[in-house]
């Protein structure tokens, strides 16, 4: 597939009739994401560039943003950001748009792995944003015991009961008790629910708290010594703590490779024009942003060597390579599981 993407971004002249014939249509697109998941400037920056203008849409979790596709029937949208195992859930229910890679040129500086992504190989359906892993930061200084395993936050010493926190996420609250027993990340037969439900109950009893949005500023100021995080958020807590005490580990049992990603509804009305904006992304100096500010690592190749050196020596989680990423499971979708994968974890949250 990347060759002919390759062979579409050396075709100078389609590239400029694409460019062209987006910039004479003046119109609006409608973009579903993340709050803070972009540049600043990014969209006065395409509407300059193309005469396209964007209306922003913020969410906070992935559910949102099917809750608004469910109730608009996927109309009113064009581009979207969403984790991986949402865009198989979205294609099972036929509301996603096949992507035409002869748009987007740029797509040629993705990462040859990035094609090779167990829920959409080929990119048929959608375009990587980010990616990273699941894993424990931890505030070396206050512990004496390193964590090394998720055992470490499933039965944890006393140094960490009620010093640290996990992600109220049902598949991330769920992954290292799976891991832990040598189970996939995608295995929720009930043979291995309720094998992991006491691992489960123990860790829930002696966290902190559920936190997927101030963990770092927990480690920060030292009121928590751990926290079952993505990568990102832990090398923002190590810039924001100005020192070297913060530190992130894969734990030994392994870890996902998560993905976020661009889709088109397919009931977008203007889908060339979104093609034209995800393609604008994939520059490297606007893609590059995601690593320069967020600290996240990308699955675009061109902007991961465009950017600083001394981040990677100062934030090791970026230094993980593509090829090591795609050797990590990726959550699957659940499909008809998922209401009683809820009732598990609902059940286990709720105890007191």
């Amino acid at each position: 597939m990347l060759n002919s993407v390759k062979a579409v971004a050396l075709s100078t002249a389609g590239a400029l009739a694409f460019c062209v014939g987006s910039a004479q249509a003046a119109e609006t697109i409608s973009f579903v994401t993340f709050s803070g998941y972009y540049p600043p400037k990014l969209f006065e920056e395409f509407e300059a560039a193309t005469g396209i203008h964007v209306d922003v849409v913020e969410v906070a979790t992935n559910e949102e943003t099917m809750g608004k596709m469910m109730a608009s029937d996927g109309a009113g949208f064009d581009v979207m950001v969403v984790s991986s195992p949402f865009v198989t859930a979205l294609q099972k229910l036929g509301m996603l748009s096949e992507i035409n890679h002869q748009n987007m040129p740029n797509m040629a500086n993705l990462y040859p792995e990035a094609s090779k992504l167990a829920y959409d190989p080929g990119l048929k359906y959608s375009v990587p944003y980010a990616w990273g892993t699941f894993g424990i930061c931890y505030r070396d200084d206050m512990l004496t015991k390193k964590p090394a395993s998720w055992m470490d936050v499933l039965k944890p010493s006393d140094e960490l009961k009620g010093k640290y926190t996990l992600v109220p996420d049902e598949r991330w609250f769920m992954e290292p008790a799976q891991l832990a027993i040598g189970a996939s990340i995608n295995d929720v037969s009930e043979k291995t629910l309720e094998a992991i439900r006491p691992l489960l109950v123990e860790a829930k009893q002696n966290a902190l708290a559920f936190d997927n949005f101030t963990m770092g500023s927990r480690l920060v100021s030292g009121e928590i010594a751990a926290a079952a995080t993505w990568e990102a958020w832990c090398t923002m807590a190590m810039r924001d703590s100005g020192g070297e005490d913060i530190k992130y580990v894969v734990p030994k049992e392994g870890t996902d490779t998560f993905v976020d990603v661009f889709v088109i509804p397919k009931k977008s009305e203007h889908k060339e024009a979104a093609e034209k904006f995800i393609n604008f992304v994939l520059e490297p100096e606007h893609h590059g942003w995601m690593i320069s500010e967020l600290l996240y690592k990308i699955p675009n190749k061109a902007a991961m060597d465009a950017a600083d050196p001394e981040l990677f020596k100062k934030y090791p989680p970026l230094q993980m390579t593509a090829q090591d990423l795609v050797k990590n499971e990726i959550l699957a979708d659940l499909g008809a599981d998922a209401p009683r994968v809820s009732k598990f974890v609902t059940e286990i949250m709720s105890q007191q």
